[in-house]
């Protein structure tokens, strides 16, 4: 019979991480270059940059309100702060699956690549409040909900799109300013005007920033490309391992 080593070498899952750290740095450095250092143009901000209210360009919706019986077996899934890591970076392993009730309002829907900031926080640290993160993989699930801890944004200008909406939010600079609105001594909550007070210098004319968004936006889909192969295989995997351990699949002949 096949080892369980060679079984799970035949199927290695490769994690993402490192190539997903990788494009979320260069996003960075765009942005960076763009909004901080200018670059494309001379390296001054441009005369015509003003200071621009978040709630200019986008809009903010708050979670779902659910109820412990709700958290039922189910092919949909809630994002909650468990998705959030404290180092950074969206956990898929942090869904909860959710029968929910007659309550849920179509605007409490995520779908792949909206941008989710933390609104609450059990670390003393605030490790995890203010941290924005895009959905980039449905883990497998039919639906995606959100829960009342998180707050989805969305993008309300034409020429704003959700992949630049992440990368405007996925920066110290927000993150440092979300620190300011923070109230609670046990449970961490943001204060709603949190969001909506947040500025940052941007062009009257928002097209002038399309080449980053498209690049950002390219970037973003290959992160969740990435992240939905290793998924795939994931499940190609776990389907396959008890077959080989039964000797329902005998792969003896195979010179590995």
């Amino acid at each position: 019979m096949l080892s369980f080593n060679i079984c799970i070498s035949l199927f290695p899952i490769f994690p993402p991480i490192l190539i997903n750290d990788n494009l979320a740095e260069q996003i960075h450095t765009l942005c960076n270059a763009w909004l901080n250092d200018y670059a494309p143009f001379g390296g001054a901000c441009p005369n015509d940059w003003k200071l621009t209210p978040l709630s200019s360009f986008a809009q903010f919706i708050s979670g779902y309100s659910y109820k412990g019986a709700e958290l039922q077996d189910s092919s949909i899934a809630m994002a909650t702060i468990k998705n959030f890591d404290r180092k950074g970076g969206f956990k898929l392993d942090g869904y909860k699956e959710i029968v929910p009730s007659s309550k849920l309002k179509p605007e409490h829907h995520a779908t792949l690549f909206d941008t989710l900031v933390a609104h609450t926080d059990l670390t003393q640290n605030a490790e995890v409040i203010g941290n924005a993160e895009p959905v980039l993989s449905l883990s497998g699930y039919q639906d995606i909900i959100f829960s009342m801890d998180v707050v989805k944004v969305l993008p309300k200008h034409p020429q704003v799109s959700q992949f630049l909406i992440a990368a405007l939010l996925q920066t110290q600079q927000f993150k440092s300013h979300c620190l300011g609105y923070v109230n609670g001594t046990t449970v961490l909550h943001l204060s709603k005007k949190a969001l909506p007070e947040y500025s940052l210098m941007m062009p009257k004319d928002f097209s002038i920033l399309k080449p980053l968004d498209d690049a950002v936006s390219v970037l973003y889909q290959k992160m969740a490309s990435i992240i939905e192969e290793n998924v795939q295989l994931a499940k190609l995997r776990d389907s396959l391992l008890p077959k080989f351990m039964s000797g329902e699949i005998n792969v003896s002949d195979l010179d590995i």
